[in-house]
């Protein structure tokens, strides 16, 4: 979903994993009023989200919802628990995959993606899903990694 489809199943107009990332969107858009309530910051994170959702569907508008949506995930813990209540029963591993992301990847680089003003969000993107694919498992900064059997250590595993 974050890196679209295949290369060699992409045609031109717009992307269909979109479609899976705009309904994320509105449900995040629907549960900040929940979380927050009806509050001015509230409205104002839901008209945000408003203003992604009405984005076209080209390339640059698809980075700009991708990050949006890595960012909910990052920041509300609400987000991350939907995300994979809707992946449960998946054979795919997103579940897994989701809680890979929100507690060591984007710890890694969110604090360097909103100090430059959040303006690439493509290389947001891109970077969370090369950290989180090509080095899955391996430890990020200084955090350490909680294996399998309850045990908080290093790449090694040690403590």
């Amino acid at each position: 979903m974050l890196l679209g489809p295949p290369l060699t199943k992409r045609v031109e107009g717009r992307d269909p994993t979109l479609e899976q990332v705009d309904c994320y969107l509105e449900a995040v858009a629907g549960l900040l009023p929940q979380v927050y309530g009806d509050t001015g910051p509230s409205r104002q994170a839901q008209m945000e989200f408003k203003k992604f959702l009405a984005m076209g569907g080209d390339q640059d508008a698809a980075f700009c919802k991708r990050a949006a949506l890595l960012f909910a995930l990052a920041r509300e813990k609400e987000v991350g628990a939907e995300m994979m209540q809707r992946s449960e029963g998946d054979t795919e591993g997103h579940v897994a995959h989701v809680s890979d992301m929100r507690d060591r990847v984007l710890p890694f680089i969110l604090p360097r993606f909103v100090r430059n003003s959040c303006q690439a969000p493509d290389s947001f993107v891109t970077l969370a899903c090369v950290l989180s694919e090509m080095w899955e498992g391996e430890r990020l900064g200084n955090w350490p990694l909680v294996f399998e059997e309850g045990r908080v250590g290093g790449a090694d595993g040690a403590q």
